[in-house]
């Protein structure tokens, strides 16, 4: 077994933000389930497999209160987020180079967890390695404790499989691994293999890779050990740690879902398992992906203790989103036949406000408790409504970390999400905004820059579309180099606004920088 223990360190990971590794976000999803979450007064946090870091240099710049440790294997991970941390100054984040059975064997001291998330790495590790990550649970989580963890799921993974294996066969072993794997496959589909044919679901990820990052392939396909689970499979291994499912860690995915049809519903208030009811869901969505949470210690909310915890649950509707009677959510589409779903989101929308305030409006009286957690569970998983659970943190350690961002950005090294210490943790930004907001963001008032200080901006946002490689396009064709200035001078003068509002919106600029929209 080598130090990667199946895992594919050949690329650096790709710079993602996961909200719901969030504990704001966490504590939030414990509450809509009627599960005691833990304190945020003061926590200690651990990530397991952290990547590119940005999860944890996000949470860690979001939650000044907390203590948090971030582990991965791979020193390149450790050495750039580590940059990044030092030039933020994060005193509250510890960034740790090892392996999991040196973790789970008490080799380094850590304390014990309050939080223990993992994003997709009990997917990509051989078997060993995920008894480690058990030990780890085992001995670092305190009573009361939050696991959450994700992970390519059944049934939804079966197709692809067999995809997984045919792209390690062409890879190989040795330089551009991605490059050889992809070939094969591309070439067996070509030929109306019958896998294909028979597979539309594993035919189309073939045809979609040429719009994905080939970092983010390698760490998606190219791993020795590549193993969705059931639910079940994942929640007898954590009973073995103690750890008891207390729901999703997203919104569209919490019981009872909106998207059932009604005899799925009936056959499903059959099932008495909350586990294999999960993982009967998971056949009628044919889910590839989940994203669960255990605890130590499950403790539900009683109607009193629902209201004292929803005093700490922050919402407010999102202004970006207009009121639409039917919805997509998964694989469905939803009626929103009665009433109070658009009162809750005109509720909503006038500011922000608590759920237990929400549970005493007006304009829901008579609804029970559980029939307003149905209704916000649902604007919050299509997008209408955000939540975060505690008030507001003091802002100084994500603005150090957003000028970090920024900086980076503009010498070639964009990310995708930014500090939001309104939501409690990031959001996502494309690349274009964020290099237009990192020219704004020291100006003194930005909304005035955008006509005093016009040309300024205009070359330094050039500079930095350099830097990183964007290619400006108008419909379907790029901007040439000589018409650059002005298609940005465009941008700046029919969007710069909209920017900057949307910037206050989600926090990444103090509110003292507000506009009109």
């Amino acid at each position: 077994m080598t130090w990667t223990a199946g895992y594919n360190s050949s690329v650096a990971y790709t710079t993602g933000y996961y909200q719901e590794q969030s504990p704001s976000f966490l504590n939030a999803c414990l509450v809509m389930q009627r599960v005691q979450p833990p304190s945020l007064e003061k926590f200690t946090y651990c990530e397991l497999g952290f990547g590119q870091g940005l999860t944890s240099l996000i949470l860690a710049a979001t939650h000044p209160n907390g203590e948090f440790h971030a582990c991965d294997f791979n020193p390149l991970h450790v050495l750039s987020a580590s940059s990044i941390r030092d030039e933020a100054r994060l005193p509250n984040l510890t960034l740790l180079e090892n392996g999991f059975h040196e973790l789970a064997q008490g080799k380094v001291a850590l304390p014990l967890f309050d939080y223990i998330t993992l994003h997709g790495i009990i997917s990509w590790v051989s078997d060993d390695t995920r008894a480690h990550i058990m030990q780890f649970l085992t001995r670092y989580l305190k009573p009361g404790g939050v696991v959450q963890v994700s992970y390519n799921a059944m049934v939804g993974c079966a197709q692809i499989m067999p995809l997984q294996r045919l792209l390690m066969l062409g890879a190989g072993k040795g330089s551009d691994a991605w490059t050889k794997g992809n070939e094969l496959v591309t070439k067996v589909k070509g030929l109306e293999a019958l896998h294909f044919v028979r597979n539309p679901d594993s035919a189309s990820r073939v045809d979609g890779f040429q719009n994905l990052d080939k970092n983010y392939l390698v760490h998606e396909y190219l791993h020795a050990k590549w193993t969705p689970f059931h639910i079940t499979d994942i929640a007898r291994e954590m009973a073995e740690a103690k750890l008891s499912f207390a729901g999703s860690a997203r919104f569209a995915h919490m019981a009872p879902v909106s998207w059932l049809g009604e005899n799925q519903r009936k056959m499903l208030e059959t099932v008495t398992d909350p586990i294999e009811a999960e993982e009967v869901r998971d056949y009628f969505a044919n889910r590839g992906f989940r994203s669960d949470i255990f605890v130590r210690g499950k403790v539900s909310l009683s109607d009193i203790r629902l209201r004292e915890q929803a005093r700490h649950i922050h919402l407010w509707g999102n202004p970006a989103m207009v009121y639409k009677s039917e919805v997509s959510l998964e694989h469905s589409t939803i009626t929103r036949a009665d009433t109070f779903h658009k009162s809750l989101f005109d509720l909503l929308r006038r500011s922000e406000t608590t759920l237990a305030e929400v549970f005493d409006a007006p304009e829901l009286a008579g609804l029970p408790l559980d029939a307003i957690l149905k209704l916000l569970r649902l604007s919050i998983a299509i997008g209408e409504t955000v939540v975060r659970y505690g008030p507001e943190q003091p802002r100084a350690a994500a603005d150090r970390l957003n000028t970090a961002l920024f900086s980076r950005a503009e010498r070639g090294e964009p990310w995708d999400a930014l500090a939001a210490p309104r939501q409690g943790g990031g959001a996502g930004i494309g690349t274009l905004d964020q290099l237009m907001l990192a020219a704004l963001h020291e100006k003194a008032d930005p909304v005035k820059a955008l006509t005093k200080d016009i040309d300024e901006l205009v070359a330094r946002t050039k500079r930095s579309v350099a830097a990183t490689g964007l290619k400006l396009r108008v419909g379907d064709k790029d901007v040439a180099d000589d018409d650059i200035d002005r298609r940005l001078g465009h941008i700046f003068e029919d969007s710069g606004k909209k920017l900057l509002a949307y910037a206050v919106e989600q926090g990444f600029f103090p509110a003292a920088r507000k506009t009109s929209r």
